[in-house]
């Protein structure tokens, strides 16, 4: 039993299979970055053979927190469209939120589409440039019972979806996660009012390791001590990554570990995850093509890439922590895979300062992994 143990803890710090030949081919500046224990890398790579994804990883623990910044954004859009479903509501339903009780807000209009606020257009900003907002709305209207009670049922049991998000550590109090918004769904001649309730969830997931660091700011101030990621967001990377699947490869899952979309709904996200900021109004359409998408061309200076590779993705970045779960297709070589990782830059280990190493060192690091995966697939389909 000892011998087990230690077998299976040793096999979460190895390179596995074709993995483990990949990784190695990467530059001196890969290899040091990658085995350096700092960084707390995570990688899993999703190799699709016929009927099943095979997974293979590296230093990948469930139980380990990171903190996965907006890639939260992801599961919260796809529930969503899960309520949605439910409701008989579809994709392009209005959502309009009076917020008042708990953070004033109160919204009927959308600006940048110059109309009145839509799911499907909140879902749109969530993958195409990852706005803090439509999350909250979504977040507000759905409550983290409803989240992370649907991503218990799907068997995604690593998840602890509790807060909205800004861009400081402190914005939302607890007791602004806690309610939700007061909402009006409208589809055509149909609408229905949800008003505003407390939620109980409270987050039966403990990762270790949700102290952090030697201090972090906090209005202005640096205070000398741990940061403390308990009451934050986390979702593990093997679930992060099943979210995803789930969404692009349905048939894949059983269907209780499935989400209740139709196939139009399948279909209307798939084109959602595709879209790139020139796909949408000013002032959104002077991003480049790799605002929020690492892998690959995450490091490239012009930010464009060909239309024949298709990235379905969620990126998030924040204290210090990057993190990208893609599915990434080449529609001219045939090549596909799922591919997930975080890293954590923040040399100082000071949170909440806005002094991290992305530029750097994480994003070139995950673009690189990336074109590694990328590379190794091509020339298989040789």
């Amino acid at each position: 039993m000892i011998f087990l143990v230690i077998l299976v803890l040793g096999c979460s710090q190895t390179k596995e299979g074709e993995l483990s030949q990949i990784l190695n081919t990467g530059s001196e500046f890969f290899q040091e970055t990658l085995n350096n224990p700092k960084h707390e890398i995570q990688i899993i790579y999703g190799k699709i053979e016929s009927d099943t994804i095979i997974h293979q990883t590296f230093n990948v623990d469930p139980n380990n927190f990171f903190y996965p910044a907006s890639t939260v954004k992801m599961p919260v859009a796809f529930a969503a469209v899960q309520k949605l479903e439910e409701r008989g509501f579809s994709i392009d339903s209005k959502i309009l939120i009076d917020s008042s009780e708990h953070n004033p807000r109160q919204l009927t209009y959308d600006s940048l589409f110059n109309e009145e606020p839509s799911a499907g257009n909140l879902i749109n900003k969530i993958f195409t440039f990852s706005d803090n907002q439509a999350y909250n709305i979504l977040y507000g209207w759905l409550g983290k019972d409803y989240i992370n009670q649907l991503n218990q049922d799907l068997g995604l049991s690593s998840s602890r979806i509790i807060h909205q998000l800004s861009e400081s550590a402190f914005s939302f109090t607890q007791e602004s996660n806690r309610n939700t918004f007061n909402v009006t769904l409208v589809d055509g001649d149909t609408s229905v009012n949800f008003q505003s309730a407390p939620t109980t969830f409270v987050g039966g997931v403990v990762p270790n390791n949700q102290l952090r660091g030697v201090g972090y700011q906090k209005e202005g101030e640096i205070i000398n001590e741990p940061f403390d990621f308990s009451q934050k967001n986390f979702i593990s990377l093997p679930d992060l990554l099943g979210c995803l699947e789930r969404v692009v490869k349905p048939e894949l899952f059983e269907e209780s570990q499935r989400y209740s979309y139709s196939q139009s709904t399948y279909e209307e996200l798939e084109k959602i995850m595709l879209l790139r900021p020139n796909d949408l109004p000013s002032p959104i359409d002077t991003l480049q093509d790799n605002y929020v998408k690492f892998f690959i061309y995450g490091d490239q200076e012009s930010g464009a890439y060909p239309d024949h590779i298709e990235i379905r993705n969620k990126v998030g970045w924040a204290y210090g922590y990057l993190t990208d779960v893609a599915h990434i297709r080449d529609t001219k070589k045939n090549i596909e895979f799922f591919l997930a990782a975080t890293i954590h830059v923040n040399e100082n280990q000071i949170y909440n300062d806005g002094k991290y190493e992305y530029e750097e060192i994480g994003v070139p690091f995950l673009a690189e992994l990336g074109r590694l995966i990328y590379d190794y697939n091509a020339s298989l389909s040789k």
